[in-house]
């Protein structure tokens, strides 16, 4: 039950402000192989595939440049980093604008349910109600929840968010169970 703990109050504990970002070793060198495979696949269309080759060679550079072309776009395109101040959240990508949202406009907090699980951030811009989603296999996400949970006490919850904040609501809740068994 210590991460239980750990998950309380996170924001005194681990300060503000702070960033979660994927693995960027990870994230780079896929991109980096991903580009290099591109590059093979056209130069193996322009130099080695002529009209005497077979199918399966004729085939095959363009396989390996869609599937690379398609990992490339999912890496530069993703969420990269997500940062927390004590003023606003915002989300970085790589290679499109990031998102800013301040706290005091958060209205509700929700799980899109759908193929790509999502949460779902509403707030206000403008005075008009706005949706901004990320993605739930982020790294550290009960920790990001739990610190918008903390930051943005007046929003509302569904029931899969309010079951994933962890507040001294819930520990109690916890350690009664935990004392009954």
């Amino acid at each position: 039950m210590k991460n239980v703990y750990d998950l309380m109050s996170i924001n005194e504990q681990k300060g503000l402000p702070r960033s979660y970002r994927f693995n960027q070793f990870i994230r780079w060198f896929t991109i980096f192989l991903a580009t290099a495979a591109i590059a093979y696949s056209v130069w193996l269309i322009f130099s080695k595939v002529n009209a005497d080759s077979s199918k399966f060679a004729q085939f095959v550079p363009f396989a390996i440049m869609f599937l690379a072309l398609n990992s490339l776009l999912k890496n530069i395109f993703s969420l990269n980093s997500i940062r927390f101040t004590k003023d606003f959240i915002k989300f970085n990508y790589l290679a499109k604008r990031g998102k800013k949202i301040f706290w005091k406009t958060i209205k509700k907090l929700s799980l899109n349910d759908a193929k790509r699980k999502m949460i779902r951030i509403h707030y206000l811009e403008n005075e008009k109600e706005q949706i901004f989603e990320f993605p739930i296999a982020f790294p550290k996400m009960l920790e990001i929840i739990n610190s918008i949970a903390e930051l943005c006490e007046d929003a509302e919850y569904d029931e899969f968010v309010q079951n994933v904040i962890i507040n001294k609501a819930t520990t109690n809740k916890v350690e009664k169970n935990d004392s009954e068994k």
